[in-house]
């Protein structure tokens, strides 16, 4: 093959060079002149190929590519990272409900585990929120809540198909004298909920406005809000419980209060 494209280049020069010639014999080359005339020839040939396209591309063709490839990159490393934040809570979370006997995951029985250290009863005091008094008021055990709400924009949270919400409610009052703002989610709390001192279920992670573990707002002077905590529950667990215990965390804290 190589002879066959050395004798086609030469036929093709052999009018140009005249006299250069003596006769039609293919001179020795060296390795490195046959490489040269080789790739001289494929250049020939492709640059007469109907289906050639030059693979030289621009400056602009490769900042833009450069530009995609970054971009991409920089998705990529996004997504690792949300993924990365949402197994680290999902794990704290499992730790906490391991560190309370249960399982939690699906309300299985579990042992309840006896605790040591500080008890807090108080929910404002365990969090330092000073001029604000935060007391248990009520649960109750619906399909979906708010029940009724006048608000389409309004979070609503369902309970999945056999199951029940467990509702705990709290009042929180402005004991000040201003209106003030409470800001509970700045001090990362963390809620448990241990039902007949067998089993334990965190609070659920809900798009409601009062969410006590996420609640933001002004308080008027004098006045009272609402804040609520939910966890799931079978019909049957919703429907027996006897003893209801609120564990509550921030940092390294720890406290429970006993709402039934």
């Amino acid at each position: 093959m190589r002879k066959k494209i050395i004798l086609l280049i030469l036929c093709l020069l052999l009018p140009v060079l005249g006299g250069c010639a003596t006769d039609n014999a293919i001179p020795d080359l060296s390795e490195k002149e046959m490489q040269m005339v080789e790739e001289y020839a494929a250049r020939l040939l492709l640059e007469y190929h109907k289906g050639y396209r030059p693979t030289t591309v621009t400056d602009d063709e490769l900042l833009s590519e450069r530009e995609r490839i970054e971009r991409q990159a920089q998705v990529q490393q996004q997504i690792a990272s949300e993924n990365a934040a949402r197994a680290a809570a999902k794990e704290e979370k499992k730790k906490d409900e391991a560190r309370e006997g249960g399982d939690g995951g699906d309300g299985g029985e579990g042992s309840a585990r006896e605790t040591s250290g500080p008890v807090y009863t108080d929910i404002d005091e365990f969090f330092g929120l000073s001029g604000f008094n935060i007391e248990f008021s009520r649960f109750l055990v619906c399909e979906n809540y708010p029940e009724t709400t006048e608000n389409d924009w309004q979070g609503v949270v369902k309970a999945t198909a056999g199951n029940r919400l467990l509702v705990s409610e709290f009042n929180i009052s402005n004991t000040g004298g201003e209106d003030a703002v409470l800001d509970i989610g700045a001090c990362n709390p963390r809620f448990t909920f241990r039902i007949n001192n067998s089993f334990s279920k965190a609070a659920m992670m809900t798009m409601l406005l009062n969410d006590l573990a996420l609640y933001r707002g002004t308080v008027p002077a004098g006045e009272t809000v609402t804040g609520v905590l939910v966890i799931e529950l079978t019909q049957a667990q919703a429907e027996s419980v006897d003893s209801l215990t609120m564990i509550m965390r921030s940092a390294d804290d720890r406290g429970e209060l006993t709402l039934k």
